[in-house]
């Protein structure tokens, strides 16, 4: 037969839990219902994030997020990857 073991957990820690869990959810369906586009736009990238522009600047500026200029072109990108890692390191909601 097999243990069954009971803990108690504050109330607001097991919410906060559920949250984290439920959003881990929702950004994996999000991920995997979309092409596998690889180079993103400041726009989508956000949106991924759910961040501002001047945030996705301050990363960018920092450093913390690689960005990617197209040839000839003003144009800047970031490849999915580095946006998937961002998610890792807390920034989407």
């Amino acid at each position: 037969m097999e243990t069954i073991n009971v803990i108690s957990v504050p109330s607001n820690e097991w919410n906060e839990t559920k949250e984290m869990i439920h959003g881990i959810n929702k950004m994996l369906i999000s991920l995997t219902n979309k092409p596998n586009k690889e180079l993103l736009s400041p726009k989508e990238v956000c949106s991924m994030l759910k961040i501002g522009r001047s945030t996705f600047e301050r990363l960018k500026n920092s450093g913390e997020m690689k960005v990617v200029r197209t040839q000839g072109a003003r144009k800047i990108f970031v490849e999915r990857i580095e946006a998937e890692k961002m998610i890792l390191k807390g920034y989407e909601n």
